[in-house]
């Protein structure tokens, strides 16, 4: 009898610890929305010192930083404009233009850049066409394929029918499809970062113990090319060196 009332009392408990979870967690989500409406008013009230430490805030409780509002990127930039924080301006405009590119926002980045007289900014040829990929890559990307899988069907039928098939239209094919894998991954391939130290130390391989190559100073824009645990290779002044990764701000 008392083992089968221990049970009750024990699911009953249980019962009552999920809902007091839940009731915290919805809790939680509510006083999370609130406080962003509340962080807006104080922007538009103009307090911006307090308002970037809680957009920033808000920014960290998102594990993949592509989801978070755009709109806070834009009231970042503009609060460190204000600041003069060049570097953190440039930061948040590159995760805007990453996402959204478009031309007022490129030109706003290469006008605070120039401003400064910092380099990697500068829209050469690979980076223009990069970009143009990047804002149409969905009409791109359906494009190609429509037409790879078009040829790829077409070499199919022929080999159902016992018809010739030339040797140099399934290598040109098989360039074609090559080519068309390369460039979906191409934006996972090129990523930017900024340089967010004051000055910071380029070296020859991923240690401390290496030679120090060059020094960058904070707000120039550096290619990544890979990374490691602590460290990233990066394409600075034709050359591949490697930076400490808490020296860098990854855009994503």
């Amino acid at each position: 009898m008392n083992f089968s009332k221990n049970i009750e009392f024990s699911a009953k408990t249980f019962i009552k610890i999920l809902t007091a979870i839940g009731c915290i967690c919805a809790l939680s989500a509510q006083a999370q929305t609130v406080n962003l409406r509340k962080v807006d008013s104080l922007f538009l009230n103009g307090k911006i010192e307090e308002t970037e430490i809680l957009y920033e805030r808000y920014l960290s409780s998102f594990k993949n930083t592509t989801l978070a509002p755009l709109p806070i990127y834009y009231k970042l930039a503009y609060i460190n404009e204000k600041q003069n924080d060049y570097a953190r301006e440039l930061y948040y405009l590159s995760m805007i233009y990453n996402r959204q590119p478009r031309q007022a926002v490129l030109n706003k980045i290469t006008e605070t850049a120039a401003n400064y007289n910092l380099s990697g900014y500068e829209v050469d040829d690979f980076s223009f066409i990069f970009l143009f990929f990047r804002k149409y890559s969905l009409y791109f990307t359906l494009f190609l394929l429509i037409v790879g899988i078009y040829a790829f069907v077409v070499l199919v039928q022929k080999k159902r029918h016992n018809e010739l098939i030339q040797r140099r239209h399934t290598w040109v094919v098989i360039l074609y499809l090559s080519t068309l894998l390369i460039l979906l991954n191409l934006p996972d391939f090129y990523q930017i970062g900024i340089i967010n130290k004051e000055t910071a130390f380029l070296r020859e391989s991923p240690s401390s113990a290496a030679p120090v190559k060059k020094a960058i100073s904070r707000g120039n824009k550096v290619i990544v090319l890979s990374e490691t645990d602590e460290w990233l290779q990066i394409w600075w002044d034709e050359h591949a060196l490697y930076a400490r990764k808490l020296d860098v701000w990854a855009i994503q």
